[in-house]
C-alpha cells in the first residue's frame, strides 16, 4: 500500500511538467504567457512603494508648535501644497500697458 501512495505522489509531481513546458514561447521573440518570479517581485515592490508614497502624502503636515503666554500649545496644520496645472492649462498673466 505504501508503494502505491509513493507512486501516485511521484506521478502527481511529474505530471504538471509537460504543462509547464507547453507555456514556453515557440519563437525567440515571443514572451512567455506567465511572468517570471523576478518580474512579479519587481511589480509587487513597485506597487508597495506607490502605496507607501500615497500613505505618506495622506498624513497631514504640521507647523512648528507655538507656546502661548498662558501655557497653551498651538500646533497648526500646514495648508496643502497647490498642485501646479499642466503647461497647457496655464494662463499667461495679463500685462498692463
Amino acid at each position: 500500500m505504501r508503494q502505491i501512495v509513493h507512486a501516485l505522489l511521484l506521478i502527481g509531481l511529474v505530471a504538471p511538467a509537460p504543462a509547464a513546458l507547453a507555456q514556453t514561447p515557440s519563437k525567440p521573440g515571443d514572451k512567455p504567457a506567465q511572468e517570471t518570479p523576478r518580474e512579479m517581485l519587481e511589480d509587487a515592490t513597485r506597487k508597495a512603494l506607490q502605496a507607501f508614497e500615497l500613505m505618506l502624502k495622506a498624513i497631514p503636515q504640521y507647523e512648528t508648535p507655538e507656546i502661548l503666554d498662558n501655557g497653551d500649545i498651538i500646533i497648526r496644520r500646514k495648508p496643502p501644497k497647490p498642485q501646479t496645472p499642466a503647461p497647457a492649462d496655464r494662463v499667461p498673466p495679463k500685462t498692463k500697458t
